[in-house]
């Protein structure tokens, strides 16, 4: 028996590497296309609509927070939590699926009409700029394709097949970018219309994604349901036979069952969806309020509403995206992590999860470290070279501080999750986000960007610390010499090259 529970684990291992490395390739490859596909916005959009094309993605983030992460996560731990075998497994898994793509379609068309109509208030009203309005608008065509996505996702998710989530990412990202590069070079499209374009391409991304997915899922869908039916061949006369009374009251009696167990698996997802999406929108709402504030925050300070959508603009549109994209290997390990944690959690595999949590804080600290020093040393250089906005290169050198406290939350929040503690990933989400809107709202009117980006620091560090407290009986690292010592070093070493005129 030990011996089968081993081969169980090292195929454990082995799906959750293998999901690792190809939402890991997918990311990078995808990473790597926005990274130019950036530089080409920047050039042909310019800083101020830059600012502009990033403050409509706040409203997208709560839609999606609303028709689609809660579900999308519940889906996914559902059928990795799913113990049923066999044919029993199957139809369970499939019904979540399907459970939760109706309540995501039903809110995602929902969702884009009422954008649609009331895209100008919203813009003048939640964003606090007008210009938005027709952004939004473009915007709102995507819903349906986006929650039919992010389902499938969550159910080869659940499956621990990452190959089609990561094909598909490829798909969105490269049909996107080449939709834009196309009709922009077509029609020699810039300002306005350019940034209409670019909003566009992210409606065809969406749209070609989804239509790769379906495909990918009816496939999968088709196959299994052929595979059923020549076994149930197999035993129809045996069925046949069962005509007694007896047996006519035992499937009635199945039937009622069956319909029991339809509605508590509906609840059951309905419930947890329903939790996830609330704690998730509100942390969607925090981000949101956090990414309006930054412009209003910088004209208090003393800029114009161009040169605050400038800045605003160079530092979500081209830095902070800079700084996250080494975290395409933790995003991609947390996503295959938290199905992972919640079947060994749910089998009560304690030494699987301790294995688990240690070594995806070392891997994670491990890329945080090696990045932190890397875009420390050549953040200038990268702003200039790159994007040819010294601006970025201050946010970049400035923001290399967050790398491993960044990168280890990521993995650390998924495996809380994963254990079931979403109410605690919420709070110490939500205090994280307070601690930055206080410096947002209090002292950058004083102080300028330079105390967004303290504070920005500073959230990421109680967030990642509290993480790694609750965790601590679940890992064997050694606080001081994986936390504790390093920092302290990249903190001296930014003071000596700050006094040194180094950046």
């Amino acid at each position: 028996m030990e011996f089968f529970s081993k081969l169980h684990i090292q195929a454990l291992k082995g799906t959750l590497i293998r999901g690792t490395l190809l939402l890991t390739i997918a990311g990078f490859i995808t990473r790597i296309i926005g990274f130019f596909y950036r530089v080409f916005l920047a050039d042909h959009l310019g800083e101020t609509l830059l600012g502009i094309y990033q403050l409509i993605f706040p409203i997208y983030g709560i839609c999606f927070t609303i028709y689609a992460a809660g579900i999308q996560t519940a889906i996914s731990q559902k059928i990795a939590a799913n113990t049923r075998t066999g044919e029993e497994k199957r139809k369970t898994d499939r019904k979540i699926f399907f459970y939760g793509l109706s309540l995501s379609l039903f809110l995602a068309i929902f969702l884009s009409f009422l954008l649609y109509f009331l895209a100008q208030p919203i813009a003048d009203s939640f964003l606090l700029e007008p210009a938005c309005a027709p952004y939004l608008k473009i915007l709102s065509l995507l819903f349906p394709f986006c929650g039919t996505s992010a389902c499938i996702n969550g159910y080869f998710y659940g499956k621990k097949r990452a190959k089609v989530p990561a094909v598909s990412q490829m798909i969105e990202q490269l049909a996107r970018v080449g939709s834009v590069l196309f009709l922009c070079t077509l029609l020699h499209a810039k300002g306005e219309f350019g940034c209409q374009i670019a909003v566009f391409g992210v409606v065809v991304g969406e749209f070609v994604a989804c239509a790769y997915n379906v495909f990918k899922l009816f496939k999968e869908f088709s196959l299994r349901s052929l595979l059923h039916i020549r076994k149930k061949r197999k035993n129809l006369l045996h069925s046949a036979e069962q005509t007694t009374s007896h047996a006519l009251s035992e499937a009635s009696f199945h039937i009622l069952s069956k319909r029991n167990r339809k509605k508590g698996i509906f609840f059951s997802l309905l419930f947890l969806s329903g939790t996830l999406t609330g704690t998730k929108l509100i942390l969607a709402l925090l981000h949101s309020v956090e990414a309006v504030f930054i412009p209003a925050a910088l004209k208090k300070y003393g800029y114009s509403s161009e040169e605050a959508l400038a800045l605003f603009g160079v530092f979500s549109g081209i830095a902070l995206p800079f700084i996250l994209f080494p975290s395409t290997v933790t995003n991609s390990f947390a996503v295959m992590l938290l199905p992972s944690i919640a079947e060994a959690h749910a089998g009560g595999n304690m030494k699987q999860i301790r294995n688990y949590v240690t070594k995806s804080g070392k891997y994670s600290l491990l890329i945080g470290y090696l990045f932190t020093a890397l875009f420390l040393l050549s953040g200038n250089f990268c702003g200039t070279v790159f994007f040819h906005s010294p601006d970025a290169g201050y946010f970049i050198t400035s923001l290399s501080f967050l790398c491993p406290f960044l990168y280890l939350s990521t993995t650390f929040t998924s495996i809380i999750n994963g254990l079931g503690k979403t109410g605690l990933t919420f709070f110490i989400t939500t205090l994280s986000l307070l601690v930055k809107i206080f410096f947002l709202i209090v002292l950058v009117p004083e102080y300028g960007i330079q105390a967004y980006l303290t504070g920005t620091l500073l959230s990421q560090m109680i967030m990642t610390i509290w993480e790694w407290y609750y965790l601590r009986n679940y890992m064997e690292l050694s606080t001081k010499k994986y936390l504790l010592y390093p920092v302290t070093f990249f903190i001296l070493l930014g003071m000596l090259l700050g006094k040194s005129g180094f950046f």
